[in-house]
């Protein structure tokens, strides 16, 4: 059920940052990041070139490319994310530069892929392995 109240004119939202580009505009970063546990597998373990896969938010496609990035946050730590780069499963054969998306900042938590920020509840699905 939908309320229509409209919010205090004194209430106040905070905001989060959700990735490395909402932390760099200076959204408020609580420094709550996911991280691969030790010895345990990575989002390139888990996602290989050929797999399909789909996210919470409703995309999906078939994975050409898992590139690991590092990010360096205020804690003064470096922490690894992995991008997923996938194509429409319909241009896999033949694809355009215009074809590439990305699913940024990827990390494996368990059997799960989830974002590196906390923040940011979004969740990547393997549906078909080749």
């Amino acid at each position: 059920m939908r309320s229509h109240h409209k919010q205090s004119p004194t209430a106040k939202h905070t905001w989060e940052a959700h990735s490395t580009y909402t932390a760099s505009l200076g959204v408020p970063d609580r420094r709550q990041y996911r991280r691969t546990p030790p010895g345990s597998p990575t989002v390139a373990d888990l996602v290989k070139p050929g797999d399909t896969v789909s996210t919470s938010y409703s995309t999906a496609g078939l994975v050409i490319e898992v590139k690991e990035y590092f990010y360096a946050p205020p804690t003064g730590q470096t922490l690894s994310h992995f991008t997923i780069v996938y194509v429409p499963p319909d241009r896999a054969a033949k694809y355009r530069d215009c074809d590439r998306h990305l699913i940024n900042e990827c990390v494996a938590f368990g059997d799960r892929i989830l974002k590196l920020f906390e923040a940011n509840t979004d969740e990547v699905f393997v549906v078909d392995r080749t």
